[in-house]
C-alpha cells in the first residue's frame, strides 16, 4: 500500500495501521536525525581557503626575480607594491629587500594604492572566489568590497578621491571565456553598479578590462576587444587592431575611443597631470612579435615609444585577469615603473632610459605537497573513451567504428578488434560500409595534403583514393550496387586550410575513381535510396 503525502492520508494511515504508526514516526524520526547530521557535516566538511585539509610544510623562498608581477607607486613615491606567488609585498622604490604585506594560504594579486595611501585594494579568494577586498597599508583590518561567488573580479582601480573602486567583472555565459564588463563599488560595500555593460549583451563573450579613472575622475578609461562579433576567437593576429582603448564619461554616458591601431592598445594608465596616457602595444621586431610601452599625449595625439622590451602580453588570448601587468608612474610623472622578464624596472620618460630596480624577496610559504597517482602514460592497450560513426555489418557480424583517428572493426561473437589499414600517414573519418558489407568508403585528412575519399576492403587492407584532387570532404555512402560513391566537399579556412575550398556542394564519382559529378551545391548526408539511380 502506498502511503499518500497529505493530513488526510496521513490520518487514516495512522488509524489502519495502528500499532506500526510509531514505528512510522521513529522512522521518520532516524530520517530527520541522518539529515541533521549530514546538515552538520556539510558545515563541518566546508573548504577552508586559508586552512585546507591534507599535510603541510613549510618552505623558504630567497629570490631576485617575480614573475607577471603588477605593481603599484605609493602616492609619496617612496614605495612599490607587487605580487608575487599570491602575496602581495611593498619595497622602497630605490631597491632592496620586499617585505610581505600578506602572507597566507589564499592567492592575494593586483595590489593598488589608495590616493592617500592609507590603504592598498586587492583581490583575494580567500573566501572561495576572487572578490574585491580592502586593507590598510600594512595589511591589517582586512574587509571584502564585493561578494560575487560566479562572476569574478580583476583589476581594481580607484577613484582620485579614494572613495571609489572600479574593477574589471568577467561573466560567464554557455562558455569558459567570460566576456567583460567595468564594475564599481564604494569603499563600504554593497552590490555595485556597472558601469560599461558587455559590449554585446548577455552572450558576448568579448573583453572589456584594465580599468582607469581619468586625473580629474569624470572619466574611466578600459581597454576593449573590438575584433568583429559575439563570440571570441582564437584566430587573431596582435599586429591587427585586437584591442583598443575607450574612455567612458561617468557624466553623460558617453563612449569614445581614445586609442587604436595597428598592435592594440591595452592597460590604459593616465599620468598624474592628466595630459597623456601610458599603455601597452603589440610590436613587431625584425620576425619576433613583442609588447612595448607607449605614451600618448592627448592633445597633440602623438604616441611615443618608451620601453620595447616588455614580456608578450594576452591580446590573442582571453586576458580574463588582465592583459598584461599593472604598472604605474612615479608621482611626479617623470618616470614609469613596470616589470618585465622576471625584474623590475623604472623608465625615465624623457630619456627612455631604464634601470632594473634591485628586488630581494625572502618569505615562508606554506605549501601541501600535490596529490600524485602513478599513471601509465602509454600502456600497450587502454579503454576507448569515445567511438564514432559506430555501425553494424549488413549480415550483423561485424561492428565499425572510428576511435583515436583510425578506422576498426570488431568481430562480435569473439570480440577481437583490429585497425582497418595500417598506414599512419593521415588520419581517417566517416567510415560506412556498401550494402554488401564488403567494402568501407571513408575520408582521410592530413593537415598538409588535406583530405581524400578512399575505399578499402572490410577485410582490411590499403585504402584506395577515388577522389582525383586534395579537398576537405565528408559523409560518403555507396550506392545500392556498390559502384559508385557519394560524398560532401565543404570549405576550409578557421582553424582548417582554406585551399581547395572552391565549389562545395554533393558530389557522385565512381567507386574506382575517376572525375565527379556535382550534383548540388548544397545539402548534408547524402545517400541513395533503394535504387542506384
Amino acid at each position: 500500500m502506498a502511503l499518500l503525502k497529505t493530513p488526510l492520508a496521513l490520518a487514516v494511515s495512522l488509524a489502519v495501521f495502528g500499532a506500526s504508526a510509531p514505528a512510522l514516526a521513529n522512522a521518520d524520526s532516524k530520517a530527520t536525525d541522518k539529515a541533521a547530521v549530514k546538515t552538520e557535516a556539510k558545515k563541518s566538511d566546508k573548504w577552508d581557503v586559508l586552512n585546507p585539509p591534507g599535510e603541510k610544510q613549510t618552505i623558504t623562498i630567497d629570490t631576485n626575480e617575480t614573475t607577471w608581477s603588477n605593481l603599484d607607486v605609493s602616492p609619496d613615491g617612496k614605495s612599490i607594491i607587487f605580487d608575487m606567488l599570491g602575496d602581495i609585498y611593498v619595497m622602497p622604490i630605490s631597491g632592496g629587500k620586499a617585505t610581505a604585506i600578506t602572507n597566507d594560504r589564499a592567492w592575494n594579486f593586483q595590489p593598488k594604492f589608495s590616493p592617500d595611501g592609507s590603504k592598498i585594494a586587492f583581490i583575494s579568494d580567500r573566501e572561495g572566489a576572487e572578490n574585491l577586498w580592502v586593507m590598510d597599508v600594512n595589511g591589517e583590518n582586512m574587509r571584502k568590497v564585493s561578494g560575487e561567488s560566479h562572476n569574478l573580479l580583476h583589476n581594481p582601480a580607484w577613484s582620485p578621491d579614494g572613495q571609489y573602486i572600479a574593477v574589471k567583472q568577467g561573466q560567464v555565459t554557455g562558455r569558459t571565456i567570460p566576456g567583460g564588463s567595468i564594475r564599481m563599488y564604494h569603499i563600504s560595500g554593497g552590490k555595485g553598479v556597472v558601469v560599461r555593460e558587455r559590449l554585446h549583451g548577455a552572450k558576448s563573450q568579448k573583453n572589456v578590462a584594465e580599468p582607469a579613472f581619468s586625473t580629474d575622475g569624470k572619466k574611466i578609461y578600459y581597454s576593449v576587444d573590438a575584433t568583429a562579433g559575439v563570440r571570441w576567437q582564437y584566430n587573431k593576429n596582435a599586429l591587427d587592431s585586437v584591442f583598443e582603448i575607450r574612455s567612458w564619461d561617468l557624466a553623460t554616458g558617453e563612449e569614445e575611443t581614445v586609442i587604436r591601431g595597428s598592435g592594440g592598445a591595452i592597460r590604459p594608465t593616465p599620468s598624474p597631470d592628466g595630459k597623456s596616457i601610458a599603455f601597452v602595444k603589440r610590436i613587431e621586431n625584425g620576425k619576433i612579435m613583442q609588447s612595448a610601452l607607449y605614451i600618448k599625449d592627448l592633445k597633440s595625439g602623438i604616441e611615443t615609444e618608451i620601453f620595447a622590451g616588455l614580456d608578450r602580453d594576452l591580446q590573442e588570448a582571453n586576458g580574463a585577469q588582465g592583459n598584461t601587468p599593472a604598472f604605474a608612474y612615479t608621482p611626479d610623472g617623470k618616470a614609469l615603473v613596470f616589470w618585465s622578464g622576471g625584474v623590475f624596472h623604472k623608465v625615465d620618460i624623457a630619456s627612455k632610459q631604464a634601470q632594473v630596480i634591485p628586488t630581494r624577496v625572502v618569505a615562508e610559504k606554506q605549501i601541501t605537497p600535490a596529490l600524485k597517482f602513478a599513471v601509465d602514460v602509454a600502456p600497450d592497450t587502454f579503454k576507448v573513451k569515445l567511438a564514432r560513426w559506430s555501425q553494424i555489418s549488413p549480415d550483423g557480424k561485424t561492428a565499425l567504428f572510428q576511435a583515436l583517428g583510425h578506422l576498426y572493426t570488431k568481430d562480435i561473437a569473439s570480440g577481437k578488434v583490429k585497425r582497418v589499414t595500417k598506414q599512419n600517414d593521415h588520419f581517417e573519418f566517416y567510415p560506412s560500409f556498401s550494402r554488401d558489407g564488403k567494402y568501407i568508403v571513408y575520408t582521410s585528412w592530413d593537415d598538409q595534403d588535406l583530405g581524400a575519399v578512399r575505399v578499402v576492403s572490410a577485410k582490411g587492407g590499403k585504402g584506395k583514393v577515388i577522389t582525383q584532387e586534395p579537398g576537405h570532404y565528408i559523409n560518403p555512402s555507396f550506392s545500392p550496387d556498390g559502384k559508385k560513391v557519394l560524398y560532401r566537399k565543404v570549405t576550409g579556412g578557421y582553424l582548417l586550410s582554406g585551399d581547395w575550398s572552391m565549389e562545395p556542394g554533393i558530389y557522385l564519382t565512381s567507386v574506382k575513381g575517376g572525375e565527379a559529378k556535382r550534383i548540388i551545391k548544397r545539402g548534408d548526408n547524402p545517400h541513395f535510396g533503394a535504387d542506384s539511380d
